[in-house]
């Protein structure tokens, strides 16, 4: 079996395991991953933040990080981690591009965060910055 089928039967065990919210599409795009998972969540940062805490408590090696796209117009939420069985998963939700909620962080920026900023967020009412 070649390892982008074990990747793809990983990432499959991995969902069937976990109660995930709904998940828009799963990519495997070489034998060295990352499995990248985009959510299929409403783009408001307390609803990505909270799948991806969930997604967080079932990895191992997790690091969080937000991605303003090129555009400027939307921001990434990510969580990068390995699945127990040790292959890189990347999984992400994006919200709209608030400068009230994202003050410092400009265009094409990524920034590493604390994954504990993400179990902030899922409180209504917490200010991302």
């Amino acid at each position: 079996m070649n390892t982008t089928m074990v990747f793809l039967d990983a990432i499959r065990d991995h969902l069937d395991l976990h109660a995930f919210g709904p998940v828009a599409s799963v990519l495997v795009t070489s034998d060295s991953g990352p499995v990248t998972v985009q959510l299929d969540v409403v783009r408001e940062v307390p609803q990505v933040a909270s799948a991806l805490v969930t997604w967080a408590g079932t990895l191992d090696e997790v690091s969080a990080q937000v991605w303003r796209t090129p555009a400027g117009t939307s921001v990434h939420l990510i969580v990068n981690g390995r699945m127990p069985c040790g292959i890189p998963v990347r999984v992400y939700g994006a919200v709209d591009f608030s400068e009230d909620v994202f003050p410092d962080l400009p265009v094409g920026s990524h920034q590493e965060m604390p994954v504990f900023v993400l179990r902030q967020w899922t409180r209504s009412g917490e200010v991302a910055a």
